[in-house]
């Protein structure tokens, strides 16, 4: 009787680590796309919605997948997938990005205004939305998301620079000066900062 336990407590332990070794199709995906295997990444995470249907984050990285493939069209519509089931800032940055590569500058604002609505606490997606938003000429929104963004870090250069940039197209120089000097002293400090 005490062997017959003994091989099952062995089975059953030899399971359990096999289980904890399982990496999902959507975790397998994830390590395509960083080594650069977009075409595997893509069917891994194929398998895992066609797995769980409702796991945005697979529709998500396939679209970035589609997206630096640069099929636009299926990047879009994975997004769009992703956002129906989460509205994630990062998600409808994603998407703008799949809009701009097609030129559809409206539906681009769209996303970062609705991506700059939905965050409030990443910096970089903040900046990035900025800096969209000005390039697609959107100054006012622009201006808006910089200023967000400084609130969060007051010593961003980046944010003071897009902030001035932003007020020089809209015709406030001074403005713009006090930006770009102060993003000229931030980048100053942090230079010696690293020098000691």
């Amino acid at each position: 009787m005490g062997k017959r336990y003994i091989v099952i407590i062995g089975a059953v332990l030899l399971n359990l680590a096999a289980c904890s070794s399982f990496k999902s199709d959507h975790d397998k995906g994830l390590e395509e796309m960083d080594n650069g295997n977009l075409i595997n990444a893509i069917n891994l995470f194929t398998k895992s919605i066609e797995a769980n249907k409702d796991l945005a984050s697979s529709y998500n990285h396939r679209g970035l997948s589609y997206l630096n493939m640069g099929d636009f069209s299926l990047s879009i519509d994975d997004f769009t997938s992703a956002i129906e089931l989460e509205e994630d800032a990062v998600i409808f940055h994603n998407r703008a990005r799949a809009y701009l590569e097609m030129g559809l500058t409206e539906n681009a604002f769209a996303d970062l205004n609705m991506a700059g609505k939905l965050n409030e606490t990443d910096l970089e997606l903040l900046l990035s939305t900025g800096y969209g938003m000005l390039d697609l000429g959107y100054h006012i929104e622009a201006e808006r998301v910089f200023t967000k963004a400084l609130i969060i870090d007051t010593e961003s250069m980046e944010a003071f620079n897009g902030r001035g940039n932003v007020r020089m197209e809209l015709g406030d120089n001074e403005g713009a000066e006090r930006d770009w000097n102060r993003a000229i002293e931030i980048s100053r400090k942090t230079r010696n900062n690293q020098e000691i």
